[in-house]
């Protein structure tokens, strides 16, 4: 009995012994084949009729085609890198441009002569102007119905006194005329340019007048203009403008809308 379990010990030893030894060696030999460089076959193209020297099937290892690589990728890193180091690229800084949304609103030419007003007279065949009245009386004041220069500043035949204005827009040269003020403004003078907006005299009643008002005229000449065949002194201004409301040109009517009464330009 003694011998028999003997034995069996020896048998497990001997059993455990050989596999702890195969183990050792399966992973001996698992770790050389691993370490191993592996080969691919490339193959030459022979042509055997003119074939003088055998060629002989090269062996390429898979580990010198990756470690070539490799090389290659650090080479182009080396080189970005480099030239990354040079001169910086100038990129031009362009100015903003700003872009307007503001609506432009049509520049107005043409104006009424007074702030208030009221139309005593529309231009008829025995009476070629607009007359004009204000609740402020004398005290309203009188501007040019446009920019342009001051072309006289007179008396007529029955003592009135007078302004004219010379306009030029768009090529076109037009006269306004304004009759019966009671002053005119300081610093006026002929040749002197104004704005619709400087003041040119008081509203009045001087010369031949009912009343104190404002007698206003406009014609497409230009008045005291020697080289005008139409305007270029008053007997022939008198002689055109009623030729001209003839042809149904109204004056101030035609380049500003004259409503009955007003209260702003």
């Amino acid at each position: 009995m003694l011998n028999q379990e003997f034995t069996v010990k020896q048998k497990i030893v001997l059993f455990m012994s050989f596999l702890f030894l195969a183990t050792s060696v399966g992973i001996q030999i698992k770790n050389y084949y691993d370490n191993q460089p592996t080969y691919t076959i490339n193959y030459e193209s022979v042509n055997i009729k003119n074939m003088t020297e055998p060629h002989v099937a090269t062996k390429v290892s898979n580990q010198k085609q990756t470690s070539d690589l490799l090389t290659s990728i650090q080479t182009t890193l080396n080189q970005v890198e480099e030239a990354l180091k040079g001169s910086p690229i100038e990129i031009e800084d362009f100015p903003a441009t700003e872009v307007s949304y503001k609506r432009e609103e049509p520049t107005q030419i043409w104006y009424l002569p007074t702030e208030n007003g009221s139309v005593t007279t529309f231009p008829n065949v025995g009476h070629v102007a607009y007359d004009i009245t204000s609740w402020r009386g004398t005290a309203e004041t009188v501007y040019p119905i446009a920019d342009g220069t001051i072309s006289g500043i007179y008396y007529d035949p029955y003592g009135a006194l007078v302004v004219t204005v010379l306009h030029e827009v768009d090529g076109i040269k037009y006269t306004s005329q304004y009759v019966h003020l009671s002053s005119y403004a300081n610093g006026l003078y002929v040749g002197k340019q104004v704005t619709a907006f400087d003041p040119i005299g008081q509203m009045g009643s001087s010369g031949q007048s009912t009343g104190v008002h404002l007698h206003i005229a406009v014609l497409d000449c230009a008045l005291f203009d020697s080289k005008d065949p139409n305007c270029y002194d008053l007997n022939a201004w008198y002689r055109y403008d009623k030729k001209r409301l003839s042809e149904d040109f109204y004056g101030l009517g035609v380049l500003v809308y004259v409503p009955y009464s007003w209260n702003s330009r």
